[in-house]
């Protein structure tokens, strides 16, 4: 690994909100999104599987009532990336996660420095649909 990486103490977690190092106001809260978050974000869910059809920084912001001013997309990029994936190539193991009532498991290679953001994944299951 990289020297970053063997500098990261595992064993100290900052909370969701302490991870981002930002004033509340810049960031996404900590909660999942509602149809009011929809509705005020003007974005719509897909009709196959009820993921949030979000095609840019500007759509994310909007939606999580996030300030255009903040720099959270510098922060978000990687957990929005595996949002991305998953809404573009996830339907079947989505589908096939529920039908074994099993929980879908993402496996990211080569993440080392990432493990310092760990919290801030947490993003990806408040996008998420609940079913």
């Amino acid at each position: 690994g990289s020297e970053s990486a063997k500098q990261i103490d595992i064993m100290k977690r900052l909370s969701f909100v302490d991870g981002f190092a930002l004033d509340r106001t810049l960031i996404p809260p900590e909660s999942d999104v509602t149809d009011d978050d929809c509705v005020r974000g003007n974005v719509k869910r897909e009709s196959e599987n009820n993921m949030l059809q979000l095609n840019s920084w500007e759509d994310y912001y909007k939606l999580r009532g996030i300030p255009m001013e903040s720099p959270i997309a510098l922060l978000m990029t990687f957990p929005l990336t595996i949002y991305y994936a998953i809404q573009k190539y996830g339907a079947v193991p989505a589908t096939v996660a529920k039908m074994l009532q099993r929980p879908m498991r993402v496996h990211v290679v080569g993440v080392e420095k990432e493990l310092n953001f760990l919290d801030m994944f947490k993003e990806i299951s408040f996008l998420l649909p609940d079913d």
